[in-house]
């Protein structure tokens, strides 16, 4: 990337996180057929990344995931009516949706990585369902969004329920703040469901994440904050680009694709 116009492109698209071709053209005053000339030498430079379908495509910084939807529903004051394709609002559908996963074996996830994919995201999905009954800040269930970037499959889960730290408060007094019960919840056995002999789910999905050196984790709930796995970092930096203190849990898990 040498000219003034690839760099300008670039820092309009970090800037904005995605701009149409129209969009370029307005901002930079160059034409059509210019800016679909930089695109592709960028994109063949693996610098951007283009998404959907003309007349609705659109680009992206390479490797970056775009959750912007799903942080604006986890971070919305209330929520009347949860989006039809991207919340499961019962553990039926969010089976399902585990199900879509395997889709991604055609796209470069390793086969022997499919199960330990879908028991990760199975279980910070269920956790949604177990810890928020009846606990909802509006509308129950829990986002789950994935997508394809940067040879790395990215899942993102949240819902808009009461937060770790307000569920593991009922079984552990000592806990002091959203810090320490995150912390808690991936490191000891432990489970805001006090009557079963369960809690190990959380540091499960911990062991697997680092059970291999091309995954990620990153995790938020009120203002707790933790990463796990070499990638952890890159989906900490994600999570929290737009994330705002509120109950409820979102998760960005990160995973390699051959």
């Amino acid at each position: 990337m040498k000219t003034k116009t690839r760099l300008n492109i670039v820092k309009f698209i970090k800037e904005k996180r995605q701009a149409r071709p129209v969009e370029l053209v307005q901002a930079l005053n160059i034409s059509h057929q210019a800016i679909h000339r930089h695109l592709k030498i960028l994109i063949t430079d693996g610098i951007l990344e283009s998404r959907e379908r003309p007349p609705s495509t659109y680009y992206v910084l390479a490797g970056v995931p775009d959750f912007s939807q799903a942080l604006q529903w986890f971070r919305a004051e209330r929520i009347e009516e949860n989006p039809l394709a991207t919340v499961c609002e019962t553990r039926d559908i969010l089976t399902a949706r585990l199900s879509h996963l395997k889709a991604f074996v055609k796209r470069g996830l390793p086969i022997e990585d499919l199960p330990l994919v879908v028991s990760t995201a199975g279980e910070i999905g269920n956790n949604s369902f177990d810890h928020n009954v009846g606990q909802w800040r509006d509308v129950p269930g829990c986002w789950f969004e994935s997508q394809i970037t940067g040879k790395r499959l990215w899942i993102c889960i949240a819902d808009r329920g009461q937060g770790v730290y307000r569920s593991l408060i009922q079984v552990d007094a000592t806990l002091q703040n959203d810090q320490d019960a995150l912390q808690t919840a991936f490191e000891k056995q432990i489970s805001g469901r006090a009557l079963e002999k369960r809690g190990n789910g959380l540091k499960y999905v911990k062991n697997l994440i680092l059970g291999g050196g091309d995954r990620g984790l990153a995790c938020c709930s009120g203002g707790g904050e933790v990463h796990y796995g070499d990638w952890g970092v890159d989906c900490q930096r994600v999570l929290t680009t737009g994330f705002s203190k509120a109950n409820g849990t979102m998760t960005l898990v990160c995973w390699g694709l051959q």
